[in-house]
């Protein structure tokens, strides 16, 4: 019985080839702590990449991004008027887009598929444990992240800037004036900055600071690799 269990101990060790040196076991030991850092990092990353994601679709859909209060509201994809007879909002398409809306739809656009790009490329990371690993993946999930949201960002300057002048010219041309207060619209309020653009404005800086947590993570891979 003796012999037996040594004929096995020693077929295991054939099998099992050449005996690892104790200090390659250790900067094994050591690489799977960091990569656990690695992983807690990435969570950290996912998590502040959805809610960017969440509250960018949230404001790339709804229509209170910035206009004349009590009068106008303006988004990417509709105008609304509110009547002073009855206090309702009512919200049409745009029938003649305005340049600036468009410049912010053409970058809306293309922040929602670069947007898309990365949700891709994160779920294979966080699906396949070798791609966590993976510089290469790393670097396009932080060059993707950071274009989502700087995207995001150029379009709220462009909304934010040109949108006021475009409210200012409105209320200076007393033609236009009197046919939205024929309508029931008064045109002649303050600007202001609505909810839908203050969520945009928060969707890319945590966007953004996604980005910064995705690099966090390169460096300590990039570490670990070398």
């Amino acid at each position: 019985m003796q012999r037996l269990e040594e004929g096995n101990s020693g077929s295991r060790t054939m099998l099992s080839g050449r005996k690892r040196p104790p200090e390659e076991e250790e900067d094994d030991r050591e690489a799977r702590g960091v990569m656990a850092t690695i992983s807690g990092m990435g969570a950290v990353a996912t998590g502040t990449f959805i809610t960017g994601l969440a509250m960018f679709l949230l404001a790339f859909a709804s229509t209170d991004w910035v206009g004349i209060e009590d009068g106008l509201a303006l988004s990417l994809w509709r105008s609304c008027s509110k009547s002073y007879v009855d206090g309702e909002w009512k919200c049409e398409p745009w029938e003649r887009t305005p340049d600036f809306v468009r410049a912010a739809q053409g970058f809306c656009v293309v922040g929602l598929l670069t947007f898309a790009v990365s949700l891709v490329i994160l779920v294979a990371y966080l699906a396949v444990p070798f791609l966590q690993e993976t510089r290469g993946i790393l670097i396009a999930l932080c060059l993707l992240t950071f274009s989502a949201g700087c995207m995001v960002l150029m379009a709220l300057v462009v909304m934010g800037v040109k949108g006021r002048d475009f409210c200012d010219d409105i209320k200076r041309d007393d033609w236009v004036v009197l046919m939205y207060f024929a309508k029931g619209v008064d045109t002649l309020g303050p600007f202001f900055v609505g909810w839908s653009f203050i969520v945009a404005v928060i969707a890319s800086v945590i966007t953004l600071a996604s980005f910064a947590f995705c690099m966090v993570e390169f460096i300590r891979v990039n570490d670990v690799m070398q």
